[in-house]
């Protein structure tokens, strides 16, 4: 129970009244109309007290849970970037730059890293300052207000950093004028420091959150200046008058301006009510509300604490003035009431009837309150045990997670042995006629090099060996494409990836007699020849695998749709989004009969397929956008009302330039191998 709760029972005090009344000789009537008043009025006072201190206790206990409420929000806010010094310490362009400060191409990488980090934790800004306290890349470099080139080692933060490590500050920006949390951090390197990184925090978004509440919230620096508050005319007023030298500490470090700054917003301590409560008067002019005509303050009761960490202080302020107007509706009930009891007190007979009427309601109502009492505890109880359940809850959810995940990995694997089977009967094509050739060359060979004829044993020998590759790379990609491994982002060629996936369909294409169109720059427009160009033109963040069974899928299923069609045309696209440069489309489409409207709401769906019976589980297109998902895109349908057949669009983050300049150096020997080996191919076909 709350220590502000501690009050005795007031129908003890309304018994004492009619106690000495019951007591009183016999004396005149003038004598008994004033002991009577004299009567009503200690019971009425004794009522607004306690009606006052039972007002005011609730009000303290809403404002402290308020308080708490308040406080871990604003806590959340400032540890909610507490990574970000860690995280920009592992990349090592800062620490290069601090060393080499005048390397433009190292500023503008920078600058550029530390906008993506800005941007991705919605912080207001982070930016490098060297020793010397010089901005030498920020976050808003391309901004007209940019801190690249101001110098901030004036600022607490800084100095702070640059001797234990860490330092934090809150003001007004010198640059931008707009007020901030600063969290700065050492970078050292080989044992010496080489920097700082300050990261701004904006606590508008908090300050607005508290302005939309009914409640009158603000926070405190050690100095006493209110920095943050539901009351927009008290912000950098104090709560007491600031000395001359702590003035002159926030005049240096430029911390807070504007008008009214550091003026006091009247605060005046009238009574102590608890050791974090009391009650302060604020004069007219700096109130909340507007006070009635000739009011010369407002009273509110003042909850306060530490916040923990800091050096500030959160306040609560209520008006008190609706406790004090229920205090004298409570006086008002109990002098009614204690006239009502006087009068009875002058019919003898009635005396002891409303004097055990009155014990008895009091009885029912300590009754009532330890119950109450009891309930409470019980309530409690039942609380704690559905808080530990939750908990079980919540790491039951986390465990099922991750089996989900295990679940996920293994459909995938299961959806690339799934079109290995479907390409089997292909491959075993593939690999038959270079078997038979073998025999067949094997043969002669033996027969020439019996006839002596050994120009015609080696050449046929030189076939063999070509024929042998030809199969160890249908093989190897084989291997390749069904090799088990987790999701690493790393830059892909997407021209590398569609020619991989169309070597895994090339017999289908041969066989089912399907043209392949690709619209992808370098490459020719209608590639008979599966060769892919180099250097490739677009580099996406992705699993090279994982993309490439996307990829397969897609077009074992245009293959699919295309079978019967008088015209089969497979269509592959490569561009930037339309809507952003950061993203690159894959688009594959088919001449088939394309996808109905119905259908097109379910294609996405686990088990759904508009195949044949034991042509498909349906999991293909489902595990296919998993895959995406965990590659950081989007796989779609798109709507071709208009035209034939199907399209999809697979839209990827586009690597960064540094990773697409080293990927584009030379082909791999993948590409060169598969190269020679359509190159074997068709002398052989010959």
């Amino acid at each position: 129970m709350s220590p502000f709760r501690q009050i005795a029972p007031w129908p003890r005090a309304l018994r004492r009244p009619a106690r000495i009344a019951s007591r009183l000789p016999s004396v005149s009537q003038t004598t008994k109309a004033l002991a009577f008043c004299a009567l009503v009025a200690v019971g009425a006072w004794t009522a607004y007290h306690y009606a006052e201190r039972a007002e005011t206790s609730a009000i303290i206990e809403r404002a402290a849970h308020r308080l708490d409420i308040d406080e871990s929000t604003l806590k959340g806010e400032l540890t909610r970037y507490d990574y970000l010094p860690a995280l920009l310490s592992l990349n090592p362009d800062i620490a290069e730059l601090l060393r080499h400060p005048a390397d433009a191409a190292l500023i503008a990488r920078v600058n550029r890293y530390l906008e993506d980090v800005t941007t991705d934790s919605q912080a207001a800004a982070i930016y490098v300052l060297d020793l010397n306290g010089t901005t030498l890349a920020a976050s808003n470099w391309d901004r007209p207000i940019s801190f690249v080139g101001q110098n901030f080692s004036y600022r607490p933060y800084f100095i702070d950093a640059l001797h234990s490590g860490t330092g934090r500050f809150y003001g007004l920006g010198s640059t931008s004028h707009l007020p901030g949390y600063f969290y700065a951090a050492r970078i050292e390197a080989d044992g010496r420091a080489l920097g700082i990184v300050t990261t701004k925090i904006s606590l508008d978004p908090l300050e607005a959150l508290w302005k939309r509440g009914d409640e009158t919230v603000l926070v405190a620096d050690a100095n006493g200046v209110v920095f943050l508050t539901s009351v927009p005319g008290w912000k950098y007023r104090t709560l007491h008058p600031l000395s001359a030298a702590a003035r002159a500490r926030i005049d240096t470090k430029r911390q807070y301006e504007g008008p009214g700054a550091l003026e006091e917003i009247g605060l005046v301590h009238r009574r102590r009510l608890a050791p974090n409560a009391e009650i302060d008067a604020v004069s007219p002019p700096n109130s909340l509300v507007a006070s009635p005509a000739g009011k010369r303050r407002t009273d509110y009761v003042v909850v306060s604490r530490t916040v923990s960490g800091t050096d500030w202080q959160i306040m609560s302020l209520t008006d008190i003035a609706p406790a004090r107007k229920s205090a004298r509706y409570a006086a008002l009930v109990a002098a009614l009431g204690l006239s009502l009891a006087t009068i009875g007190t002058l019919y003898v007979l009635q005396r002891r009837k409303v004097i055990a009427q009155r014990l008895s309601m009091r009885e029912t109502l300590e009754r009532m309150n330890d119950e109450l009492e009891r309930k409470v505890a019980r309530r409690t109880g039942a609380l704690a045990r559905a808080n530990k359940s939750l908990r079980s809850e919540i790491i039951e959810h986390k465990r099922t997670e991750a089996t989900l995940k295990a679940t996920l990995e293994e459909l995938v694997q299961a959806g690339k042995m799934a079109l290995i089977g479907q390409m089997s009967a292909g491959i075993t094509h593939e690999l038959n006629q270079p078997l038979a050739a073998l025999r067949t060359l094997s043969d002669n060979a033996l027969l020439f090099l019996q006839r002596g004829r050994r120009e015609e044993a080696e050449d046929n020998l030189r076939v063999i060996a070509g024929l042998i590759e030809r199969m160890g790379k249908i093989t190897a990609q084989l291997r390749r494409f069904s090799h088990k491994a987790g999701t690493e982002l790393a830059p892909v060629a997407v021209e590398r990836a569609i020619a991989n996936a169309l070597f895994l369909v090339e017999l289908r294409l041969r066989k089912e007699d399907v043209e392949v169109v690709r619209n992808v720059p370098d490459a020719t427009a209608h590639a008979e020849s599966l060769v892919p160009c180099a250097p490739c033109a677009h580099l996406v963040l992705a699993d090279a695998n994982r993309l490439e069974q996307v990829l397969v899928n897609l077009f074992a299923n245009a293959l699919d749709a295309m079978l019967g069609c008088a015209v089969r045309r497979l269509s592959i696209a490569v561009h930037a989004d339309t809507t952003d440069d950061a993203f690159v489309d894959i688009v594959v489409t088919d001449t088939g009969p394309g996808i109905p409207d119905a259908v097109r709401a379910r294609l996405f769906e686990p088990f759904f397929t508009t195949k044949p019976p034991g042509a498909g589980l349906g999991l293909g297109l489902a595990i296919s956008a998993g895959i995406v998902r965990e590659l950081g895109g989007t796989l779609k349908a798109d709507d071709t009302a208009a035209t034939n057949g199907a399209s999809f669009t697979l839209r990827l983050r586009r690597a960064p330039a540094q990773d697409r300049a080293d990927e584009a150096i030379a082909p791999t020997t993948l590409e060169r191998n598969r190269a020679t080996t359509n190159h074997a191919d068709e002398e052989h076909d010959d």
